[in-house]
């Protein structure tokens, strides 16, 4: 297909549509453009196996319409309980008799992913990154306004540290530390700003802590799913809990799971939960979602925020 065609990549997908029936098993096949990922849940050796045979299958399918794999970009990416990683051991997978290397963390569409889903090494990434692009700001750019400043940022360089936050938003409080470091020492090196307070610096900018934002975004898409507005079944990740008419708070509320491991409680379906349900019911019950954006912007959350922005 002629690459830059209106058409070419409509016709691709249909081309490679029926590939998701190489599954087998519990494996479950994902894909983006021309990007795959097989994927498959086990605690015993059939899992192995299955994911073994939709390997085999895919490999069939892609000789049958002669569309080649690049072994080069091909991996597998173990996922772990970190408790237990140490007694795991390493299963061999084969592509087309090509033994797939073992690969401890991998980029994934912009975001690296770890063996133990703790995203310290993508957080590094995304802050070297916005550094970098902060160095260039104040070494190629003479003029310090503010409101090209403030542009600057919110346009260049605070996306590569929100992007996709809802995967890695971290709840550790270096970590948060960190990330928001990169914001304060950009406004920290404005010159009619430097001997401000970090909040100070923020206001007079309009802008919010990189941390209270991330909830936000947090908070935005738990309304977005239980509005059926993504493809997501609030059903499958979440529990709510319909107190009784007689008690004094009758709206319902979120259950926050308690067996389960810390790395799990602190991802997305668990970290914000204590949040969502401390939202007004008027906020919750936004008739759009745009109202609740604005209506989000109004409730004060800063005792749910752990970084130092809010401390020194």
């Amino acid at each position: 297909m002629p690459q830059g065609s209106v058409l070419g990549p409509i016709l691709f997908l249909i081309f490679i549509n029926d590939i998701v029936s190489t599954c087998c098993g519990n494996t479950t096949v994902k894909l983006f453009a021309d990007d795959l990922k097989l994927y498959s849940i086990y605690n015993s050796d059939d899992g192995v196996l299955n994911l073994q045979q939709s390997v085999d299958r895919l490999v069939h399918w892609s000789k049958i319409w002669q569309l080649n794999f690049n072994l080069s970009k091909c991996h597998v990416l173990p996922i772990r309980n970190r408790i237990k990683s140490a007694n795991n051991t390493q299963h061999t997978y084969l592509l087309d008799g090509f033994c797939l290397n073992n690969v401890a963390l991998f980029s994934d569409l912009g975001i690296t992913i770890d063996s133990n889903l703790s995203f310290k090494s993508h957080i590094s990434t995304i802050i070297t990154k916005a550094l970098q692009r902060v160095g260039v700001f104040f070494r190629g750019f003479s003029s310090r306004r503010l409101d090209i400043v403030r542009k600057t940022f919110i346009t260049y360089i605070r996306p590569l540290l929100e992007y996709n936050s809802n995967v890695w938003n971290p709840s550790h409080k270096y970590l948060i530390d960190k990330i928001e470091r990169v914001q304060r020492q950009f406004t920290k090196r404005i010159p009619s700003l430097s001997n401000l307070s970090y909040l100070e610096r923020l206001r007079i900018l309009r802008l919010e802590s990189l941390e209270a934002r991330r909830l936000h975004f947090d908070l935005i898409h738990y309304f977005k799913i239980f509005n059926n507005l993504t493809s997501t079944n609030q059903s499958d990740y979440f529990t709510f809990h319909h107190p009784s008419s007689i008690t004094r708070k009758t709206e319902p509320f979120l259950i926050k799971p308690l067996n389960k491991p810390n790395y799990l409680l602190t991802s997305f379906f668990y970290r914000s939960i204590d949040c969502w349900n401390y939202l007004p019911v008027s906020v919750k019950q936004s008739a759009s979602l745009r109202v609740f954006k604005t209506k989000l912007l109004t409730v004060d959350l800063s005792h749910f925020l752990i970084g130092s922005a809010f401390f020194n």
